[in-house]
């Protein structure tokens, strides 16, 4: 990936400081435009009215404009704008009638219908966790409830609103963003529009808020008078008034090109016959994603500089390697250390780009390492694309006021060498920034990978999320999950067919299962099967019992292919660590001349147990390596599971 610039970089200029009104009428206009249609999307769904959601989204663009110098240096101004426009709407739309735009087709209808059955709370609980993809304690807060009762308020609605539309939960998402298509239509006034708008606004406020103090020293009888008891007027001739002293500036960090990797740091860590140095830019042209996973322009969006610089393998056309270094100065140390997290967060987490047409990123977290002695924060990823495999090492890291990231894509498979070549380019990067005024500590020549558990991510942070998932053997498309909910009676069928296992529900040895829950994902691919997909159920016992339950349920599945002869099952055991995890493939023969494939682990962690079960079929098969690295995987999440509690 390459930075959409021109290939000199003679001329290219680091961003300056965001304190010009130019500055800031730019980062407006950026975030207008980026959010725009997302916000009216959110809000139309909301109250099924276009006209009224369109209005009340431009109305809270141009209050936003005029708390811009405050609500721009907020890490997410999206958050601030939306609960404006929300309210703008639902208070127009509650008294009028549902009005819908004349030419919407019959499934829109029907989703928006579905959206009016729910009681406002758990519409906004599942338009902010589907559409606007929030995380759940940030949905807790803007519909202003603890977290527990917050979730349930969303597990209700989603249970509704598929019950109403007859469609798995798992498909909520896909079916909330094609009333992307009605909203597309809709036009929007010039941002210089908006900003003039906000403007008047701000001078209106100022001259009420003038007139209101004036009103209240009047009313309370706090007029001055002279030394002569004369009350002066407002006509009298004024002194001159003495000149207001200019602030002082915030000192910024500078951020030279120089500072940046060459293409002989990359010929020296990445060995191939012909690196060449492509682009260098400010990334303020094209998109912006210049980056796998990457989900906004920067990482500080008010940062005081930014650069990015490209390199290409030419010694491989067929199967090209590039390496791009993304560099960001920020204002001040707390800022840089919140930009690190937000970069980290990018490829720990993978978040669809906030692009009108972008498709939801199918890449997968192979593993992640901390790098001991480069700069203040580092951290070291891999990742691979699902549709593609398409590899990507990704290292991050900050010293002093400075956030680099510098990724390596290649079509191979990612290797020791490799890891270890984008570890070392990276605390090259690092030295280059902390030689600068602004920098923090520096980084050693050879820093050693040490693998750590991945980073929290999704709603549950004890469960798998999309990040989690392998690719299948034949590409299908893009896994979609569930919202995590409480595992009931209906939901406790993990075994297999032909196999009797316990199940983490009630109780197990005279011992109450807490904290049961389960997500089921599936592949966005309406011509597979619909049993097709993998569910997750988890559970706590006491660390006794717990192991107690792993070693039954390894009784049970060396039991399942004497169990019943009629089914014919057959029971591979593809994994088995003493006291901690098992995994194995099952095949059962049908009548017809059927077979069902499963692939089903168990694992312990403490005191938390869960059962991993997935339905297979000849055209999604999950290898068996990767369906035991999810396992593994799946235990590295369990560890954040809270413990039992007696």
């Amino acid at each position: 990936m390459t930075a959409d610039a021109p290939e000199s970089h003679s001329s290219a200029q680091p961003r300056s400081a965001y304190v010009s009104h130019a500055d800031l009428a730019a980062s407006f206009d950026a975030f207008y435009k980026d959010t725009r249609e997302r916000l009216l999307l959110q809000t139309f769904a909301l109250t099924g009215d276009l006209a009224v959601a369109r209005s009340a989204v431009r109305e809270a663009y141009v209050v936003s404009w005029h708390h811009w110098r405050k609500t721009g240096r907020l890490d997410d101004p999206e958050m601030a704008v939306r609960p404006d426009a929300w309210r703008k709407a639902l208070r127009r739309a509650s008294h009028r009638p549902w009005h819908r735009k004349k030419d919407i087709d019959e499934r829109s209808r029907a989703i928006l219908d579905a959206l009016a059955a729910l009681p406002v709370v758990q519409r906004k609980a599942l338009l902010l966790t589907q559409l606007a993809a929030v995380s759940m304690d940030e949905m807790a807060q803007e519909i202003g409830l603890p977290v527990e009762a917050a979730e349930r308020e969303l597990q209700q609605g989603a249970a509704q609103f598929a019950t109403q539309l007859a469609l798995p939960t798992s498909a909520i998402p896909l079916s909330l963003s094609s009333l992307g298509d009605a909203v597309r239509s809709a036009t929007w006034p010039r941002v210089t529009i908006i900003r003039r708008a906000g403007a008047a606004r701000r001078r209106a406020h100022t001259v009420l808020g003038g007139a209101a103090a004036v009103v209240a020293l009047v009313a309370g009888g706090a007029v001055a008078h002279d030394a002569t008891g004369v009350r002066p007027t407002l006509d009298r001739e004024g002194r001159p008034a003495a000149t207001a002293p200019h602030p002082p500036k915030m000192p910024t960090a500078t951020l030279p090109d120089s500072a940046l990797l060459t293409v002989a740091s990359v010929q020296q860590q990445l060995p191939g016959k012909r690196w060449q140095e492509g682009t260098t830019s400010d990334n303020s042209s094209g998109n912006g994603l210049v980056l796998p996973c990457q989900a906004e322009r920067y990482a500080d969006p008010q940062g005081t500089a930014a650069w990015v610089r490209s390199f290409r393998d030419s010694t491989r056309p067929k199967a090209p390697r590039t390496v791009v270094q993304l560099a960001e100065a920020s204002s001040a140390e707390p800022r840089a250390v919140r930009t690190y997290r937000r970069a980290l967060r990018w490829f720990a987490t993978c978040p669809t780009p906030a692009e009108k047409d972008a498709a939801p990123l199918r890449i997968q977290l192979l593993s992640t390492s901390s790098l001991a002695g480069v700069g203040d924060q580092s951290a070291l990823l891999t990742l691979r694309s699902r549709g593609d495999r398409t590899s990507y090492v990704v290292g991050v890291a900050r010293t002093g006021q400075y956030t680099t990231v510098t990724s390596l894509t290649d079509t191979q498979p990612s290797n020791p060498a490799t890891r270890t070549g984008v570890a070392r380019l990276l605390a090259g990067s690092v030295e280059q920034l902390c030689a600068l005024p602004d920098g923090g500590a520096c980084a050693t020549p050879k820093p050693k990978a040490t693998p750590r558990a991945p980073y929290r991510t999704g709603a549950v942070a004890w469960l798998l999320s999309e990040i989690d998932l392998p690719p299948l053997v034949t590409d299908q498309g893009p896994w979609v999950g569930t919202p995590a909910a409480k595992l009931g009676e209906d939901r406790i069928d993990s075994g297999a067919v032909g196999c009797s296992t316990v199940h983490l529900f009630g109780s197990f040895r005279g011992q109450s299962v807490q904290g049961n829950q389960f997500r089921t994902f599936v592949v966005n691919n309406p011509q597979l099967p619909p049993e097709v997909g993998l569910t997750q159920t988890v559970g706590s016992l006491p660390t006794a019992s717990a192991r107690g339950f792993l070693q039954r349920f390894r009784e049970q599945m060396g039991a399942c292919p004497d169990l019943d002869a009629t089914a014919g099952t057959d029971v591979e055991e593809l994994a088995h660590d003493k006291d901690t995890l098992s995994a194995w493939h099952l095949s059962t023969a049908l009548p017809g001349n059927r077979t069902v494939e499963y692939d089903v682990a168990v694992l312990r962690r403490g005191t938390s147990v869960s059962v991993l079960v997935y339905v297979a079929s000849p055209r999604a098969r999950i290898t068996n390596a990767d369906f035991v690295a999810l396992a593994r995987r799946s235990l590295e999440r369990l560890a954040l599971m809270e413990p039992y509690a007696p």
